[in-house]
């Protein structure tokens, strides 16, 4: 390898560093890696913060790990990816603030909608979301064909979750026929309880979710597909994250994405069962 004195590299490099006394020990190539390298991990020195909530299948903690399908999606994404990054399960809204507000902050998986479109630097499509509205099916007395109708009833919701933001927006009231609590699990006690009509929730979700509190799917009964926000769920950035950081997730889920990597995780996990809706729910809701 040859090496230049000063002089030769200030002719050739106005920047380079040298001592007056003696050969520099750096290579114009060698100062020029330095240099890449130097600004790479600059870039990507800070730690990702990720942030999610108990959402099986999605997201789960168990004994104080992270576990579920998107999780295991996200974790693989961000190694390979290079970048250094902590994971925390918090209430969903606890999750949604702390994405919205603090910086290098990444939350899955959360469902897209035009609302949240300019709060977050979207990375990827995630996971599939399908909602519908359920009851008890041992209530008869509750018959729904459409939105309108399940305004009748009482309907249980989660802060700062895309569902009750929907139902608000359709002319539901939060405190009088939509009631909001922390975690979706409680709305299924509640429901159970008989302190609630209704529940909006993911049917990918909803088995698991049943299980948990001691009851099976058969118990419950679907009245309403709500399609305008049943679509995939995403992992998305805080605005103030660098673009690099960005932008290097994106590349990785997607190299996940076409490999095939991500799919064989989905179908560990998904259950694709799915249960019909009766072809004679009730017609006539009761009466103001």
């Amino acid at each position: 390898m040859k090496y230049l004195t000063c002089s030769q590299i200030l002719q050739h490099d106005q920047l380079s560093p040298c001592r007056k006394d003696g050969l520099i020990l750096l290579t114009t190539r060698s100062i020029f890696l330095f240099l890449t390298l130097f600004y790479t991990v600059s870039a990507w020195a800070e730690v990702v913060h990720v942030v999610t909530t108990d959402f099986p299948p999605y997201s789960y903690e168990r004994n104080g790990n992270a576990g579920g399908m998107a999780t295991e999606i996200v974790e693989q994404a961000l190694k390979k990816a290079g970048l250094d990054y902590d994971l925390k399960v918090f209430t969903w809204s606890r999750a949604y603030h702390t994405a919205v507000h603090e910086k290098n902050t990444l939350i899955f998986s959360i469902a897209r909608s035009a609302e949240r479109e300019n709060l977050f630097q979207w990375v990827a499509k995630v996971a599939p979301y399908r909602i519908r509205l359920y009851k008890l099916a041992s209530r008869d007395d509750i018959r729904i064909q459409s939105l309108q109708d399940a305004r009748h009833y009482i309907v249980g919701g989660e802060y700062s979750d895309i569902k009750q933001a929907y139902l608000i927006k359709q002319g539901f009231e939060a405190g009088k026929n939509i009631l909001l609590v922390a975690k979706d699990e409680l709305n299924i006690r509640k429901l159970f309880a008989g302190r609630i009509d209704l529940i909006p929730f993911n049917e990918f979700s909803l088995p698991i979710m049943l299980n948990k509190e001691g009851h099976n799917l058969s118990e419950l009964q679907p009245v309403l597909d709500l399609e305008e926000i049943s679509y995939d769920l995403y992992v998305a950035f805080n605005k103030e994250t660098p673009e690099t950081s960005v932008q290097a997730l994106r590349d990785a889920m997607h190299r996940l994405r076409i490999s095939g990597q991500i799919a064989k995780i989905q179908d560990r996990y998904l259950d694709h069962r799915t249960v019909s809706l009766p072809s004679d729910v009730g017609s006539k809701p009761p009466a103001d």
